[in-house]
């Protein structure tokens, strides 16, 4: 299920990677069918800019469009256009135009689905001074994208992007739901698809506006952005792609919502059935009005009456559908294909939607989806969802422990402490569980009610070095140093293979603290203990950003301020969860502090402030914003 996003707005989150501008022309888009009649009539609008000596790849319709200008000055502007359609036997068409600024240039019978007649026009409107400073790379060049291949699909993506660093767990998300579809629907596809995941709107693409995605099926290529802030590397594309690779052209509510068969349009559907705010159905069997309609109600409409057909009237009668319809026939051929009146056919999907159950392990499913995206207000979303249908207590520990960890991904501690309690109703002995909820409670400042659990977790299990880590955490957040040193000391002595690497970095830093000579030589033997351990972790090849924020820690203890800011910087870039972010904040202010910038220190100690930090990392902040942090 694809969510919205504004592709302007992406340009604010890129780093600057060369000083550039470029010379570009922005123009108009439109795509035209003829009519029985001989009339043109409009199928799609949209507006786009080009940058100069870029070729730039979309998909419109029914055809993959490159266009490439080579020449633009005040009045005119020279480019190439090459189309090529979908479809068995392929119409390939190039031209070069010269135009004026306003004025048309225009390719016309171009011959595709059904034999019907297409015209491209594409409007030179202005020039345009674009500025590429943030984004200015190039899928056309083999120099800019490397790759990992996988079952389906080839992955790109440019060095040192965060989908470097994560392209596996992407693989895994692609391959899980692709292999669903193509069995479900039985497709053959030979070779692999391309799947280039940006990190910024690249302007080698024409994108899709509404959903931050392009596919060109006739190529067997795919783009999504991947970032921290926005991540559109839905599965949707493959199986969008697939669908057109397989079947052809249909318009893009039968293709569209055929490819969405597998996501969770119907828990969206049914909420803005509730409250009233779809649109009739035949507004959305008009192409240009589809393309044009509030793109989130346009898809789950379209993806839920697409399941409504097949699960009702089964695949052969959708498939021939499919087949029949073009943009300017799909509601007299949908008529004739089911017998039905659209308005009879809308009433049988709404009920559909309306008495359609999810069962819990559906909900599962999709917010592991959601967590594994990154957007975890949608993985809340989900598992607030959930509630309702709670039955017994095997069903409340699957709907809270979901909804505990959303709230902790989405910075809501108080909520994370709220169903942690829940399911300590329904087990009151489970230590990990005692020891979760002292967590958030430290995270919400309420120290004395945090220790009195963590102490019921270590009587629970007295051996478990993680229950007895927090204990000392807890201790020094009380400032009780002495028995905070004392806990960390007896973890690490205890040589338990499963206590936690921080117990070294905690009781360093508490050594480090006393001045004692002899004290400092421990905790820098200590500090290099940790650094070892958390190289071997990272060494994985998987991305941990905790190891990287915790190397970075130990690099500050041992006065190593140059790795301690790549450790942490690289944190900074990989991680995403509201908790780590602010405890990585703080540890890059109390460095800038180390080495002097205090300014620079303050606006880490901001961001502290003004995420959803925990307690104590904020209590830290605005304490060294004021004084500044010393070792």
């Amino acid at each position: 299920m694809r969510y919205f996003i504004t592709l302007l707005a992406l340009f604010l989150f890129f780093p600057v990677l060369t000083a550039t501008a470029s010379d570009g022309v922005e123009c108009a888009l439109l795509v035209h069918q003829t009519d029985s009649t001989g009339q043109n009539v409009l199928l799609s609008a949209d507006t786009t800019t080009f940058v100069k000596g870029i070729r730039t790849s979309g998909f419109l319709l029914t055809f993959s469009l490159d266009v490439e200008f080579t020449e633009i000055d005040s009045t005119q502007c020279v480019f190439n256009s090459h189309v090529v359609t979908l479809g068995p036997q392929a119409q390939t068409r190039a031209k070069k135009f010269t135009v004026e600024y306003g004025l048309p240039a225009r390719m016309n019978d171009i011959i595709g689905k059904n034999n019907n007649r297409y015209t491209f026009t594409i409007i030179p409107l202005a020039p345009y001074n674009v500025d590429t400073t943030s984004c200015n790379f190039d899928h056309h060049d083999d120099s800019t994208f490397r790759f990992s291949p996988t079952a389906h699909t080839d992955l790109y993506y440019v060095p040192t992007s965060l989908a470097d660093f994560y392209w596996t767990s992407v693989k895994e998300l692609m391959e899980y739901e692709y292999r669903q579809f193509i069995s479900l629907f039985s497709l053959n596809l030979p070779g692999k698809f391309q799947l280039f995941l940006c990190p910024c709107p690249v302007p080698s693409v024409i994108w899709d506006n509404r959903f931050g995605q392009t596919i060109i099926p006739n190529k067997n290529v795919g783009f999504a952005i991947y970032t921290k802030q926005v991540n559109t590397a839905d599965p949707f594309i493959l199986n969008h792609a697939a669908i057109l690779r397989h079947f052809g052209y249909t318009p893009p509510f039968l293709s569209e919502g055929m490819a969405g068969y597998l996501s969770f349009a119907i828990f969206d559907m049914k909420q803005l059935v509730a409250e009233n705010k779809t649109k009739p159905l035949a507004y959305f069997l008009d192409t240009y009005q589809y393309l044009k309609a509030d793109p989130t109600l346009a898809d789950r409409t379209a993806a839920t009456f697409v399941k409504f057909l097949i699960d009702t009237y089964g695949i052969r009668r959708f498939k021939e559908l499919y087949q029949k319809a073009d943009d300017l026939s799909l509601q007299s051929v949908l008529t004739q294909t089911y017998s039905l009146p659209v308005d009879e056919l809308e009433q049988q999907w709404l009920t559909y939607v309306d008495t359609l159950t999810i069962p819990l392990p559906i909900f599962s499913h999709y917010i592991d989806k959601a967590e594994v995206m990154m957007n975890y207000p949608l993985m809340l979303k989900y598992a607030k969802g959930m509630l309702p249908l709670v039955k017994n207590s095997s069903d409340s520990v699957i709907a809270f422990s979901a909804l505990k960890r959303a709230y902790f991904l989405t910075g809501d501690y108080y909520g994370a402490a709220s169903a942690q309690k829940v399911l300590l109703g329904i087990d009151s002995i489970n230590s990990m569980g005692w020891m979760a909820l002292a967590g958030y409670e430290m995270m919400n400042g309420i120290y004395d009610t945090a220790r009195s659990h963590l102490e019921i977790a270590a009587e629970l299990n007295p051996e478990n070095a993680v229950i007895q880590f927090n204990l000392g955490l807890n201790y020094l957040l009380m400032y009780d140093t002495t028995k905070a040193r004392q806990k960390f000391n007896d973890i690490i002595v205890s040589n338990n293979t499963s206590a936690p690497p921080e117990a070294r970095i905690m009781l360093a830093e508490l050594l480090r603290a006393t001045g004692n000579d002899t004290d400092k030589s421990k905790a820098m033997t200590y500090y290099n203990d940790a650094l070892s351990i958390y190289q071997q972790q990272a060494s994985r090849g998987e991305p941990m950003p905790t190891a990287q924020l915790w190397m970075g820690v130990a690099s500050l203890g041992l006065d190593d301020t140059g790795n301690a800011f790549n450790f942490l910087e690289l944190a900074n870039f990989l991680e995403t969860r509201p908790f780590y972010l602010g405890m990585i904040n703080l540890w890059l202010g109390k460095l800038a502090d180390i080495r002097g910038d205090h300014e620079t220190a303050k606006s880490y100690y901001g961001v502290v402030l003004s995420l959803p930090s925990a307690d104590y990392h904020q209590r830290e902040a605005r304490k060294y914003i004021e004084n500044p942090y010393t070792r």
